[in-house]
């Protein structure tokens, strides 16, 4: 392997050479070698390889399915690294499953273990959002309730969008099945703050306990709103969500 020099950086495969560029840098090699599909198919010692990819395709339609099953609450948030960081997550809770053989173990299986639920549990999906983890300190969640009590908080000692007139808190419990990725999303109804509230305490509940089947997930969401003569307009910037609990 060899480094390109000259201010331009050529990329593709020319005169059985390969070109290509790594962090601005360009690199040229002799084309050919590595693995074609029929041997990462077919060949015994291509079988790691293989479990691998399984497990990783597994791991992506998990992940996939999830944060649609969220998208209520994550509609609107755009970041970059949260494809990414939830496939780690998942990847991460799929080797805690000690029951199935390598090639075939599952996210559902990790999540019966305690430390796959702490995984999923302090995932963070909006990291170092000031506001929602203030919230998060002054609160505590039943999950018997299912129940989220709030005291002390202050709106008004955190940043807002500038069109925003109102906070919005909402709770959800999620049922979702990780092994046929079906699930169901019951939300309570949004409780409203003015962006400029002083210190208060309040609760926020499910309008009835929900019962969940398979693996159950509460969540929190934060959205700010615009309110104009009782017409409201929620607004996508700076949208907060986090798990509150995971119970199996």
């Amino acid at each position: 392997m060899a480094r390109q020099k000259g201010l331009l950086k050529l990329t593709g495969t020319l005169g059985g050479i390969n070109f290509y560029v790594v962090k601005g840098v360009g690199f040229a090699r002799n084309a050919g070698g590595g693995f074609n599909g029929d041997a990462i198919r077919h060949q015994p010692n291509m079988q790691r390889v293989r479990e691998n990819a399984s497990e990783f395709g597994h791991c992506s339609t998990v992940k996939k399915a999830f944060r649609l099953a969220l998208m209520p609450f994550l509609h609107g948030y755009k970041h970059s690294k949260l494809h990414a960081r939830m496939m780690t997550l998942f990847t991460s809770i799929k080797a805690l499953d000690a029951t199935s053989e390598r090639g075939s173990r599952r996210v559902g299986e990790g999540l019966q273990t305690a430390k796959g639920r702490q995984l999923l549990h302090t995932f963070e999906l909006t990291p170092q959002h000031k506001m929602l983890n203030a919230v998060l300190r002054h609160s505590n969640f039943n999950w018997s309730l299912q129940g989220l009590s709030v005291t002390d908080f202050s709106t008004k000692l955190y940043s807002c969008p500038k069109a925003a007139t109102h906070v919005g808190l909402t709770l959800g419990i999620l049922d979702f099945n990780f092994d046929t990725l079906d699930a169901s999303l019951m939300v309570a109804p949004t409780y409203f703050l003015e962006v400029s509230s002083a210190s208060s305490s309040f609760e926020i509940a499910m309008d009835a306990v929900v019962v969940t089947d398979f693996v159950g997930i509460a969540v929190l969401g934060l959205r700010f709103y615009e309110v104009i003569d009782d017409e409201v307009y929620g607004l996508n910037a700076m949208v907060g969500v986090c798990l509150l609990d995971v119970r199996v």
